[in-house]
């Protein structure tokens, strides 16, 4: 089912909703409650992706309005209507993770208004502007706290980096803007539902620019993917070798601690080192044989004339770096144990048993811990 189908069918069961209950309660407040929870529904499936972080839904700026417009029975009751509708539609790859992600939302969305409520309850001025204002930040804060928690739980990995925070910023604020218009404070009326509908647009210009990026983005993984694997088709280089290299890098330069950027760069590297060599005349022609340090130089001359500075100081033979030994370590267990996980031991014992001066120690201890200590990456 596609995207755009998905959204036909919620806004035909809302608007369908939300006339019956306008025959029931005439005047109710259940009609925007209705269309609320749509609003909800339809949030889960626009995420904002903003790069090196995990996506995150337009859901939680309606969960806010939400926390404005009902009661906390009705909260309840609107928002379980919603995630259930979401839970059905939800493009997920299995069942598990559809109630994964609709229980973190469901806690989320719990604690934000337990949040929100109590920030009202301390507050000698409830409905002041900035009482308000401080109550919903936060509420939105803590939508978002709990979604990190719950995809860290999941890939039992503690992680967090203030990339990509720009997108937490825009949704709160979305949200804040919506809530406040929605219901008004200090005593002026609200904007009823023309809030959420007028406010949500910088939020979908936000949602379709993080998708343009992100379809650039996949066009530069997968030119650098296209370029690695050329000097595997011209038989320089063992099928697979740059990938296995890219991933192993990336595995020791997490467990050294490494940035993100800087493991951005380190895959960079990894996936075009032995680009260099289609630079270089056959060894038959030259008379002698191709040294790896020319073929790193070479590359490393070419991604830093490409722009790739760093990824090409990682490259380069001389690289004094941590990351530059990472990939020296990396490409020589893959050489050693020939792309296949049964030699695994044998090539970490060989790096061990050479010259102290010729692989950094640190890197060798986290070879260890990385490829017998824990696991060897996916695609090795």
């Amino acid at each position: 089912m596609t995207r755009a189908s998905r959204v036909l069918i919620v806004a035909a069961l809302g608007a369908l909703a939300a006339a019956v209950t306008q025959v029931l309660d005439p005047g109710g407040p259940w009609s925007a409650l209705v269309v609320l929870g749509a609003a909800i529904v339809l949030g889960e499936f626009f995420l904002l992706r903003p790069g090196r972080r995990a996506p995150l839904p337009l859901s939680f700026a309606f969960v806010m309005v939400l926390m404005r417009a009902a009661s906390s029975g009705d909260f309840a009751l609107v928002l379980l209507g919603a995630l259930a509708v979401a839970f059905v539609l939800r493009p997920a790859r299995s069942m598990s993770a559809r109630l994964v992600t609709t229980a973190s939302r469901l806690v989320g969305a719990a604690a934000a208004l337990g949040v929100y409520l109590l920030i009202l309850e301390l507050a000698l001025r409830p409905d002041e502007i900035g009482v308000v204002l401080l109550a919903l930040g936060a509420a939105g804060v803590v939508q978002i706290g709990v979604d990190d928690a719950a995809r860290m739980l999941r890939a039992r990995h503690l992680s967090w980096s203030i990339d990509g925070r720009l997108a937490d910023l825009a949704l709160v604020t979305s949200g804040m803007l919506m809530s406040v218009a929605y219901r008004g404070t200090d005593g002026t009326e609200g904007m009823g539902l023309w809030a959420p509908l007028l406010f949500s647009i910088p939020l979908l210009a936000a949602w379709y620019s993080y998708k343009r990026l992100a379809s650039i983005r996949r066009t530069h993984e997968q030119t650098i993917t296209a370029l690695s694997v050329v000097p595997e088709l011209a038989g320089l280089a063992r099928s697979g070798h740059a990938e296995r290299v890219a991933d192993l890098s990336v595995a020791l330069g997490d467990d050294l601690g490494l940035g993100r950027h800087e493991l951005e760069y380190l895959r960079t590297a990894a996936l075009l080192h032995h680009l260099g060599h289609l630079c270089l005349d056959d060894p038959e022609v030259r008379g002698v044989p191709i040294q790896p340090s020319e073929v790193s130089d070479k590359g490393a001359e070419i991604l830093r004339r490409t722009g790739y500075l760093s990824a090409g100081d990682l490259l380069a033979s001389d690289s004094a770096s941590l990351g530059g030994q990472i990939l020296r370590v990396a490409s020589a267990f893959d050489e050693l144990s020939v792309g296949d996980a049964a030699f695994a031991d044998a090539a970490v014992e060989a790096l061990f048993s050479g010259p102290g001066y010729v692989y950094d120690a640190r890197v060798l201890g986290a070879l260890e811990r990385v490829v017998i200590g824990t696991a060897v990456p996916a695609r090795f």
